[in-house]
C-alpha cells in the first residue's frame, strides 16, 4: 500500500507498519494521511488527525462515491481545525465528522486488509 503523510510517501507492507506510521505527528501534534493501493489513487483512504480528533475521508470510482467519516459528535465546538501540510496550512472540518483515534487505527487497518471502504465505522455520503 502507498501511505503519504507530511514527510513524503512509503510503500506499507503489514499491518504493523500501518499502526506504526498513523502514530507519527511531525507537527501542530498533527498530520494527514492519505493511502492507496493504485496509481491512480482511487480507491484511497484519507485521514486528517490533530491531537486526539480525527476525520476520514473514502474517495471511490465515480459510480460509488465519497464519503465521510461520521462520530458521536459530542465535541461542543461546530468546526475543528486540522493541517494539511508542515508549514500550517489549515482545513476546518465539521465536527460531525470527527472520530476517535482508535477508530481511526481500525479504519486504516481494515482498508489495507480489504482495499475497500471501512465496515468499522459510520460513513455519511458527500
Amino acid at each position: 500500500m502507498y501511505a503519504n503523510d507530511f514527510n513524503g510517501e512509503i510503500e506499507i507492507n503489514t499491518e504493523s507498519q500501518v499502526v506504526e506510521f498513523i502514530r507519527n505527528r511531525p507537527a501542530f501534534n498533527a498530520n494527514q494521511f492519505i493511502f492507496t493501493f493504485e496509481e491512480s489513487g482511487i480507491p484511497q483512504l484519507c485521514a486528517f488527525v490533530r491531537d486526539d480528533y480525527c476525520v476520514l475521508y473514502f474517495l471511490d470510482s465515480e459510480q460509488k462515491g465519497t464519503f465521510a467519516s461520521y462520530g458521536d459528535d459530542n465535541i461542543r465546538d461546530e468546526t475543528i481545525t486540522f493541517y494539511e501540510n508542515v508549514h500550517g496550512a489549515e482545513v476546518v472540518l465539521a465536527s460531525t465528522m470527527v472520530i476517535t483515534v482508535k477508530q481511526m487505527t481500525d479504519a486504516c487497518t481494515e482498508f489495507f486488509k480489504t482495499k475497500t471502504r471501512p465496515t468499522c465505522i459510520k460513513w455519511m455520503e458527500l
